[in-house]
């Protein structure tokens, strides 16, 4: 997972070949988001090809008015710059891979990040 803050996420839609790009954004004393995250690196293991950008939204705070997130933890799915799906719910490894293994295999079959 890469830690990342609002300029460089701009930087990712402003570079041409965006693909998929996975934030979790998280706050640092938030203990759902540890569970969550802990959940996300098993996930991550399993699926070392994909980058998952973290977000902390206590230094970040104008990127969670932007994208209108409502709490923590979170995740959103970018595909080519767009929105493509979002989820707050983390449950399990499994529900993780549900909700996140559709774009992966979209981005195996590109050859993307």
């Amino acid at each position: 997972m890469v830690e990342v803050t609002e300029k460089m996420i701009d930087w990712h839609f402003l570079n041409k070949k965006q693909g998929i790009k996975i934030y979790y954004c998280y706050t640092p004393l938030c203990g759902t988001c540890k569970l969550a995250r802990e959940m996300l690196e098993v996930w991550h293991h399993q699926h070392s090809h994909a980058t998952i950008y973290t977000v902390n939204l206590n230094i970040n705070r104008k990127l969670a008015m932007d994208w209108k997130i409502k709490s923590v933890p979170y995740v959103a799915v970018f595909v080519n710059g767009l929105k493509a799906h979002e989820f707050y719910a983390f449950h399990s490894v499994e529900n993780i891979d549900r909700q996140l293994a559709p774009f992966i295999r979209r981005s195996e079959t590109k050859g993307e990040k």
